[in-house]
């Protein structure tokens, strides 16, 4: 009778959106995705990593890897919000970026956040990302990328495509 009951208050309870991380088993992942659980709000949190069964919170684990790129679609499927989080993978990481807002437009994701790395020596990648945010933004998306929006448009490496 116990087991029925809480099968129908979870069934009763409203999911106002899912939020995706996409990195979720990295440093700022982790935090992140724990921050977003103790979040009120009625959201669910998917933490995106390729060893989903690390992850610890109260988030549902999926398996998606930036090197394998249809592993993405499937782990973005149904997020209405995402963070991208990249990879810090010299000589992949540009591929593997375009592959994951490329997954997460293709899936439907309405908001896209792509976490910079200017950082990391990433900033010579940005032209790139801001081209594929604006493509994105067309098919419907809506994308903050790289950088503060304050500062959109007027530094290097700071964009904003947003509905």
């Amino acid at each position: 009778m116990r087991i029925e009951i809480m099968k129908t208050l979870l069934a009763m309870k409203k999911i106002n959106m899912k939020i995706g991380v996409s990195g979720a088993s990295g440093h700022l992942g982790r935090a992140t995705v724990a921050e977003l659980v103790q979040r009120p709000g009625g959201h669910e949190v998917v933490a995106i990593s390729r060893t989903p069964e690390t992850i610890t919170a109260l988030a549902q684990g999926r398996f998606g890897d930036y090197n394998r790129p249809e592993s993405l679609a499937v782990a973005y499927a149904g997020l209405d919000r995402l963070l991208i989080i990249p990879a810090l993978e010299p000589g992949k990481r540009a591929a593997q970026n375009v592959a994951a807002i490329d997954a997460a437009v293709r899936t439907g994701v309405k908001h896209i956040v792509f976490m910079s790395t200017s950082g990391h020596g990433a900033g010579v990648d940005h032209p790139a990302y801001e081209l594929l945010c604006r493509r994105s933004r067309a098919a419907g998306a809506g994308v903050a990328g790289p950088g503060r929006a304050d500062r959109a448009g007027r530094e290097p490496g700071c964009f904003r495509c947003a509905r």
